[in-house]
């Protein structure tokens, strides 16, 4: 279409030239030293038309070659693309080894992009081919001299990913070395820091996580407290009452805060016989807000004063008389007291409301008390076809920082 113009627009103006220079073609008069050439105005033009169209036909033909490596280029490019973006595809469906294929075919060009080489080593490093993994990365690394940080953060990746710590440790302290203000590599040494259990250099490294705000407030305070909460059981591993309760002060004020974290803090003090300071931080923390896992250990504590610690516990009753643990830590209180028949209704009411395997147990052992047997063997059964689940048996309510507070088994005394 056009082309088809172009010859009309051509055709036009000849018709136009022609019935304008035919009465009167012109004179044109061109001389030089001793030399002239004379010829009309019409003539003229036409030669200087031609003339033109071969300078244009000489130029074209002088980037003829520009033009087709160009095209070459742009041909090439786009198989790559095309072989890149199927790639992509199998790696979304599976498609592990075919990917990879495609993948080794995309990075033999030079003009690769840096995704293709790091996509390579990440499906090579899946499938275990640790040479292959290592010869894309080493290409992606000296094909694209500014992307050092991005290759090894990379391989850091894959490194943590096949579970190979002391290779990626080595990465990552140069890369710590080279840019320690890193967000992506201050996160993949916390990775490493977690899967390696170290909580010395998770306690060190928590600090620069937070003020880099790699972790929001919640993710950081449920990994302080993963890592502080080894920190308490570490102290009171020593059996030295004063080590634990100065490093709890030690710890920061929100971990400190943390209920899970505390439950933990108080089964130590517990385990370690500090009944009373035990019993006092708990009777104000269930008063700050209630708590089942908090409530439990209120049943488990040797007070100096039954009564009072009965007292206290009733009145929680009047507030919260469904609640089967409640129910139950009022039983072992009423049980310490030697208050038989109380501690049997609380027990027949815990497990009127949520069979547990421990309530069985310590009504069956009260039912033998009171020369029952047969009913106590009957809650021995019972209990014992019970699955135990949580904290000897009760269901606790879910919450982020208590399960990492669940994560480890916690000794406790009987």
């Amino acid at each position: 279409m056009k082309w088809l113009l172009l010859a009309l627009m051509a055709l036009l103006a000849s018709v136009t030239v022609a019935l304008v220079a035919l009465p009167d073609p012109g004179y044109v008069l061109l001389g030089y030293g001793k030399y002239s050439v004379e010829t009309s105005l019409l003539v003229l033009l036409v030669l200087l038309g031609v003339l033109y169209l071969g300078l244009r036909l000489l130029a074209g033909l002088w980037h003829v070659p520009a033009k087709v490596q160009h095209w070459e280029s742009q041909r090439h490019n786009q198989r790559l693309q095309r072989l890149f973006n199927g790639a992509v595809i199998d790696l979304a469906e599976g498609r592990l080894e075919r990917a990879e294929r495609r993948l080794a075919r995309v990075v033999k060009s030079h003009n690769a992009p840096l995704q293709a080489y790091l996509s390579a080593a990440r499906v090579a490093g899946q499938t275990g081919a640790d040479g292959r993994r290592d010869t894309y990365l080493e290409l992606a690394r000296q094909r694209n001299p500014g992307a050092e940080i991005t290759v090894a953060l990379t391989r850091a990746e894959i490194l943590l990913s096949a579970a190979q710590l002391e290779q990626a440790q080595t990465v990552l302290t140069r890369l710590r070395n080279s840019a320690p203000r890193n967000s992506q590599v201050l996160q993949l040494l916390m990775q490493l820091y977690v899967q390696q259990q170290d909580w010395q250099q998770l306690r060190d490294l928590l600090p620069e996580l937070r003020r880099s705000q790699v972790l929001d407030d919640r993710q950081w305070q449920q990994l302080a407290v993963k890592v502080y909460r080894e920190r308490v059981l570490a102290l009171s591993s020593t059996s030295d009452l004063e080590t634990l309760k100065k490093g709890w002060k030690q710890l920061p004020p929100p971990v400190q805060q943390d209920e899970g974290l505390l439950a933990v803090y108080i089964e130590q003090l517990v385990r370690l016989g500090e009944h009373e300071q035990a019993g006092q931080l708990l009777a104000t923390l269930i008063r700050e807000g209630w708590n089942q896992r908090l409530v439990y250990l209120y049943g488990d504590m040797q007070s100096v004063d039954a009564p009072a610690q009965q007292t206290l516990a009733e009145r929680w009753l009047e507030q919260h008389p469904q609640d089967p643990v409640l129910l139950l830590s009022l039983a072992k209180i009423s049980l310490r007291n030697q208050l038989w028949g109380k501690a049997r209704s609380y027990l027949e009411a815990s497990i009127d409301l949520q069979p547990s395997a421990e309530a069985y147990r310590l009504l069956g052992t009260l039912l033998e008390k009171l020369e029952e047997p047969d009913k106590a063997a009957e809650c021995y059964r019972k209990g014992v076809e019970l699955p135990v689940q949580g904290m000897s048996g009760i269901a606790l309510p879910d919450g982020e920082a208590t399960q990492i507070a669940n994560m480890i088994p916690i000794s406790r005394s009987a």
